[in-house]
């Protein structure tokens, strides 16, 4: 019950104070059954409601972007953590108690209000758009789309949380709210929820975050808040949800695809195309600081009129694949999450070595899926490639087998078999497949030729 409250904030100060960081508990462990329960029962709710459950493609999209995030914090927090802890040690300019109730609901109120700001920041400043855009790359709004996460965001967030170890907040306390707001965000990403009445004065919620993952032009840029919404009607950033204007989720500019490397640089690539072609230096490099929608002579942000306009009803992207490979990568992407579950509970008991195979492994997966759920044609290519590796590597890289030679469980040794032959059969299958295309390839090629000589 303690874990479900901290989904929605409600903890009592007592719950997450602690004296070292090393104290603080990973969160996101703790919630992951609750979450899956909130997610069948989101698509539960959707059915009822008559609208339909969530799209495979762009739901594994998502996972996997989770996955990619999950997987460079394993040995080390979070980098704003790391620069935190840094001028917390070393500039700090007074010491405040780390059991006092003044500081927890201080630091409450001050990693809420940086959290606004770094959050705009990401929208305004084009370099960190570049970062943040991939959270916003997913078109169907659920509550796995909040795990669609931007890998490199730490790197530029810590810049708002200064103040706070200047002002001698301590670390874990720090921590705490840093995931607890984390929490708070990720159930905001629903359609089920429809408003919260009056609290929505005060606290952001679903229907204001739809509003924020919006690409309307009435809803571009606004409402940044994490947990209370009041820093947006402070600061003139607000936009209430209108029943007029249906929201339509995703980038202005909608990018095709779930690879998941390209979802996190495609902007970049575009930045350095645009880089590439602007003249003079100086309008090179404000290209990196201005909105993301600045050009020489307009504002810093752009025009408004510049974004697309939306013809109803919008259609997403929904690439169509074969029911077979559909099933053939949620069994796969199904073994990925075991995979991380195991790595995420026992990677104290591997190497580093172990740990950086593991995690390889995971983004070479990742990536496979996402190759087939696109149906690219070098996709099957790939897939072969990699069950194969698995298969031969997998004594060296399956955290479940490292633990198993320490303890024999009957459970685990199935599991394992069942493991090896999954990759097994899935490098034969894909091998076959990939044959008989490359033959039939082949023999239309061969039939074209006869055809121009019988002409």
């Amino acid at each position: 019950m303690q874990a479900l409250r901290k989904l929605f904030y409600l903890v009592l100060p007592s719950e997450c104070m602690y004296p070292d960081i090393k104290l603080v508990p990973r969160y996101v462990e703790e919630m992951f059954p609750i979450f899956v329960s909130l997610i069948v029962a989101e698509n539960a709710v959707r059915l009822l409601k008559g609208k339909s459950i969530l799209r495979i493609n762009d739901s594994i999209a998502s996972l996997g972007q989770g996955v990619f995030q999950e997987c460079l914090r394993l040995n080390l927090r979070s980098f704003e953590v790391v620069v935190y802890c840094f001028v917390y040690e070393n500039f700090r300019i007074i010491t405040m108690q780390w059991d006092s109730l003044w500081t927890w609901w201080y630091c409450l109120i001050l990693i809420d209000f940086g959290f606004y700001w770094a959050h705009r920041l990401a929208h305004e400043v084009n370099f960190i758009w570049a970062i943040h855009q991939a959270h916003h790359s997913a078109e169907d709004f659920t509550l796995i789309a909040g795990l669609r996460q931007a890998v490199l965001q730490p790197f530029t967030a810590w810049i708002t949380y200064v103040p706070l170890a200047l002002s001698g907040i301590p670390p874990p306390i720090f921590l705490a709210h840093l995931q607890l707001g984390e929490l708070y965000m990720l159930w905001l990403h629903t359609e089920v929820v429809q408003t919260l009445g009056p609290l929505e004065l005060v606290l952001n919620s679903p229907s204001h975050h739809r509003v924020h993952h919006a690409r309307n032009r009435k809803y571009v840029d606004k409402n940044y808040s994490g947990i209370f919404i009041l820093w947006d009607r402070m600061f003139r950033t607000f936009e209430p949800e209108d029943p007029n204007e249906p929201v339509v989720y995703g980038l202005v500019k909608p990018v095709q695809s779930y690879n998941p490397f390209y979802l996190q640089i495609h902007h970049w690539i575009t930045i350095f195309k645009n880089m590439y072609h602007m003249d003079g230096w100086k309008n090179k490099l404000l290209i990196l600081f201005k909105g993301p929608g600045w050009a020489p002579g307009k504002p810093r942000l752009g025009y408004l009129d510049d974004i697309p306009a939306l013809q109803q009803p919008v259609e997403y992207w929904d690439p169509k694949i074969p029911l077979l490979q559909k099933l053939y990568t949620i069994w796969h992407f199904a073994v990925v999450l075991i995979f991380y579950h195991e790595l995420n509970q026992r990677h104290h008991e591997l190497n580093q070595l172990t740990i950086l195979l593991c995690i390889l492994a995971l983004l070479v997966s990742i990536t496979s899926i996402g190759f087939l759920l696109e149906n690219k044609k070098y996709s099957l290519q790939f897939e072969i490639v990699r069950c194969l590796l698995f298969f031969v590597a997998e004594r060296h890289i399956w955290p479940v087998t490292q633990t198993m030679l320490q303890t024999i469980l009957p459970s685990r040794y199935i599991i394992i078999q069942l493991l090896r032959l999954t990759y097994l059969l899935s490098a034969i299958i894909c091998t076959v497949i990939e044959f008989h295309r490359i033959s039939l390839k082949v023999l239309s090629k061969e039939n074209m030729k006869k055809m121009k000589k019988i002409s």
